[in-house]
């Protein structure tokens, strides 16, 4: 066995919660592994130590003040999310969804109404696209055809 795999064992070992076929492949390996066997006397110490520590009884209510911390720090941060959601008053909920409805209604509207205006843009046919006639040096709309505007000379094609 491998000694990750020893390691792992050795509370439960210390514990005598291993089956017979584990505890005996255990104690093969820590009879040959120096290691594993100081890694058994540490915890073995550490187990002694809290065997022989005294016993305190606990103060009165103190396993409910706990139970009562844990439940408080237990809660998921989306319920405190959905709490502040649902804390709102209706009308207010109601109010926040109607508006978001408007915006959206708006904003498909003015989208359709910006699309429908637009006419079709004609494309150009596979000659046209590699025809040498449509090459503009100067578009209109680009600086330089900005510039050749300016200046007053005409496109030469």
């Amino acid at each position: 066995m491998k000694c990750s795999r020893i390691r792992k064992m050795i509370s439960p070992y210390v514990d005598e919660e291993l089956s017979t076929d584990d505890r005996r492949a255990f104690t093969a390996h820590i009879e040959e592994c120096a290691a594993c066997r100081k890694e058994l006397e540490d915890v073995r110490s550490v187990h002694e130590l809290f065997v022989s520590a005294e016993n305190y009884t606990a103060p009165l209510g103190f396993a409910t003040r706990v139970m009562a911390n844990l439940e408080q720090n237990e809660q998921p941060a989306y319920s405190r999310l959905w709490r502040l959601v649902t804390g709102k008053p209706l009308f207010l909920r109601t109010a926040e969804v109607a508006f978001a409805v408007v915006v959206m209604l708006i904003g498909v509207i003015s989208g359709n109404l910006l699309v429908s205006d637009r006419t079709p843009v004609r494309q150009p046919t596979i000659q046209e696209s590699f025809s040498l006639d449509l090459f503009q040096a100067t578009p209109p709309n680009s600086i330089g055809g900005v510039y050749v505007k300016l200046m007053g000379a005409t496109d030469e094609k």
